[in-house]
């Protein structure tokens, strides 16, 4: 049976999911969706109404972590659910991803020439409904997630104070966040960076540091350029399962 995986194509917890059932060799169909939009299929699936959804059977995931939990199931060992790993899954979910994703909202609202990367891996008539419905959707966005100067300055913190953390864990040399082994926290980290960070590798192609000028590069060429960067970028490089 081949698992359905609801998604916001470029969504960064989307893209932790996505990342999980690659590294576990699940077969899945993705079934993608334009932000607002993704609600009708999470409600045909009785699903919340945020994604990612994983439907297999009669059963929906209805989060990453427990989409990670589930593809751990199916292949034990494969994301090494120590405590350790866990406990910083849960704040980089919390924390780093809320932040990252408001940081990038506020850069790609006014940016319609970056609509195309909205548009890939949805249905047609939903790419061509948004542009009808752009500014609703966004007005509605940036109200529910706080998508205001103010908050992407708080979020800016938010994402530094990570950003020191996974620094200081990588200060003795270990080359994963919790020693030798690639855990779910490492795939955590790098994926909900993937916002700041625009790593090649990410599967729907996201924009470049060239697309940006003036304060956005600086903070994205900072992020890219710190441990903490340098390491997510590493992990994509190295360790970004994607299927054939």
């Amino acid at each position: 049976m081949t698992a359905r995986l609801i998604t916001i194509p470029f969504s960064h917890y989307c893209e932790k999911a996505r990342w999980a059932l690659d590294r576990a060799g699940i077969s899945y169909d993705e079934d993608g969706h334009l932000p607002a939009f993704h609600r009708f299929a999470t409600r045909r699936a009785r699903a919340r109404g945020s994604v990612p959804a994983l439907v297999v059977g009669d059963r929906v995931l209805p989060d990453s972590t427990d989409i990670i939990a589930w593809a751990e199931a199916q292949r034990p060992g494969a994301f090494a659910l120590t405590d350790e790993a866990l406990a910083l899954e849960d704040y980089f979910d919390r924390q780093l991803g809320p932040a990252t994703r408001r940081w990038a909202y506020f850069q790609l609202f006014p940016r319609h020439d970056l609509d195309y990367m909205l548009d890939r891996g949805v249905p047609r008539w939903e790419a061509r409904a948004f542009k009808i419905t752009r500014p609703l959707v966004t007005r509605l966005m940036r109200r529910a997630m706080n998508i205001t100067p103010g908050g992407v300055d708080r979020s800016r913190k938010k994402i530094d104070e990570a950003f020191a953390r996974v620094g200081e864990l990588l200060g003795d040399g270990r080359r994963y966040l919790t020693g030798d082994r690639f855990t779910v926290a490492d795939l955590t980290f790098a994926s909900l960076c993937s916002p700041i960070l625009l790593p090649r590798e990410h599967p729907y192609g996201l924009p470049t540091v060239d697309d940006f000028t003036g304060d956005p590069r600086r903070e994205l060429e900072a992020w890219r350029t710190s441990v903490a960067g340098a390491f997510a970028l590493r992990v994509y490089a190295e360790d970004r399962t994607v299927r054939a």
